[in-house]
């Protein structure tokens, strides 16, 4: 899975929340202040989704890590070696 650099992720969001700002902000007669206001929380939404996303990860990781340590001490104990 390649990950994106948090820059790259956050300009997207921000590029795409600008956009909708610009929308919303025409509608309401002041695109400057929508598309600025869009370029904000499309930002720090993305860096949210990309911190859930590395929550995640880590414990996918972690749990992975466990189970393959369980399974090689099983199989040491299996041979006769004291595992701690």
């Amino acid at each position: 899975m390649e990950q994106l650099t948090p820059r790259h992720s956050v300009m997207g969001g921000a590029a795409r929340g600008a956009a909708l700002g610009a929308v919303g902000g025409a509608i309401a007669g002041d695109a400057g202040k929508g598309a600025a206001a869009g370029a904000a929380i499309g930002g720090l939404h993305t860096v949210m989704s990309d911190r859930r996303a590395n929550e995640a990860q880590q414990q996918a990781y972690s749990a992975s890590t466990q189970t393959y340590d369980r399974a090689y001490g099983a199989c040491l104990q299996g041979r006769g070696y004291t595992v701690n």
